[in-house]
C-alpha cells in the first residue's frame, strides 16, 4: 500500500475538520432557529414558558351541557421570535380532546422595559364548540362562538393512503390559501402575510370522525403565526370531505382567500379591548 504524502494528509485532514465544524454549527442553528446566540438564555426561557402552560393552566370545552377537560400536548408545537414586535423568544402551545386541537396558546416573552409587559398570553379557540380557560393567577376567559366555523373545501383530491402521501395533500391545499394583513403603522396599511409550510400541528380524531388535519400558520412578520388555518378529512364514507376553517390571534385586520375569493376576514381590532369573541391575549410581570 503506497502511504499518501504527508501534505495530502494534511489537505483531507483538515478538509474533515472544516466539515465537521459546518456539521455542528447547522445543528446549533437548528437548534436556535431565531438565531439567537444565548442558547443558555433560550432554554431557561423555554423551562419557564414549559412550567407556565403545564402548571395550572386548565382548558375546557363546553358542548352543550357537556364539560370536557382538555389534555395539554407536553412540549410546544412551534417557537419563533418577532424582532419587529419586540418578542425575544416565543412558543406556542395546544390542548387537544381525543386528539383535535381545542385551544392554542402563545406565549410571548417581551423586550419592554416595564416588567408587567414581559410576558404575553394570547388564547385562542380552535374548537367547532365553545370553551374556558382558567389561569392560577385569578383570571378566565371563555369564548362566545366557536374558534373554527368549518366548510368544505372543494377541488380536492381523494384522500391519500399513507401518512406520508396525506402531508403531501395537506401542504398542497394550504397553498391555495392567500391572506392580507391591515392596518400597523397606519390605519390603512396592507401587508401580505406568509404561510408558514410546515404545518404547526398534525391531528387525527377517529372520535370525530377525522382521518388527518392540519393546523397551518399565516404571518405577516415572518414566523409569528398570526392567523390559522385548519384544513381536515371529516367524514365517513360517501360523506367523507376536506374542509376548512379560519381564526386569528392578533388584533390586526385579516383578510384570507381561497383561490383568490374572500373566505374568512377580522376588523382591525385595535383600541378595541383585549377580551374578544373566540381569543384574548393580556401582558403579565409573571409567566405563571
Amino acid at each position: 500500500m503506497h502511504k499518501l504524502p504527508r501534505i495530502v494528509v494534511i489537505g483531507i485532514l483538515t478538509v474533515a475538520l472544516f466539515v465537521a465544524q459546518i456539521y455542528r454549527m447547522s445543528l446549533i442553528a437548528a437548534d436556535d432557529p431565531a438565531g439567537d446566540t444565548g442558547t443558555a438564555e433560550r432554554q431557561a426561557l423555554l423551562k419557564e414558558m414549559r412550567s407556565a402552560a403545564a402548571a395550572a393552566i386548565k382548558v375546557t370545552e363546553k358542548a352543550g351541557e357537556q364539560l370536557r377537560p382538555a389534555k395539554l400536548v407536553e412540549e410546544p408545537i412551534f417557537r419563533y421570535s418577532d424582532e419587529q414586535r419586540l418578542i425575544r423568544d416565543a412558543t406556542m402551545w395546544i390542548w387537544t380532546i381525543e386528539g383535535r386541537p381545542v385551544s392554542v396558546m402563545k406565549l410571548e416573552r417581551y423586550s419592554f422595559p416595564d416588567p408587567k409587559r414581559h410576558w404575553l398570553f394570547n388564547v385562542g379557540s380552535a374548537p367547532p364548540n365553545l370553551f374556558t380557560v382558567t389561569w392560577p393567577f385569578d383570571r378566565e376567559f371563555e369564548s362566545k362562538k366557536p374558534g373554527l366555523a368549518f366548510q368544505p373545501l372543494k377541488d380536492g383530491a381523494e384522500l391519500a393512503v399513507t401518512k406520508a402521501a396525506r402531508l403531501i395533500q395537506l401542504k398542497q391545499l394550504s397553498r391555495r390559501f392567500t391572506s392580507t394583513m391591515t392596518g400597523g403603522s397606519a390605519d390603512d396599511a396592507k401587508t401580505e402575510m406568509r404561510l408558514l409550510p410546515t404545518p404547526l400541528f398534525r391531528y387525527a380524531s377517529p372520535a370525530d370522525h377525522i382521518a388527518d388535519g392540519a393546523l397551518f400558520g399565516l404571518s405577516a412578520t415572518g414566523t409569528n403565526p398570526d392567523a390559522m388555518v385548519a384544513i381536515q378529512w371529516r367524514g365517513d364514507g360517501k360523506e367523507a370531505r376536506w374542509e376548512f376553517g379560519v381564526t386569528g390571534m392578533t388584533n390586526g385586520g385579516l383578510q384570507v382567500r381561497l383561490d383568490d375569493k374572500p373566505v374568512w376576514s377580522q376588523p382591525y381590532l385595535v383600541s378595541r379591548g383585549q377580551v374578544f369573541e373566540t381569543w384574548t391575549y393580556f401582558f403579565s410581570e409573571r409567566s405563571e
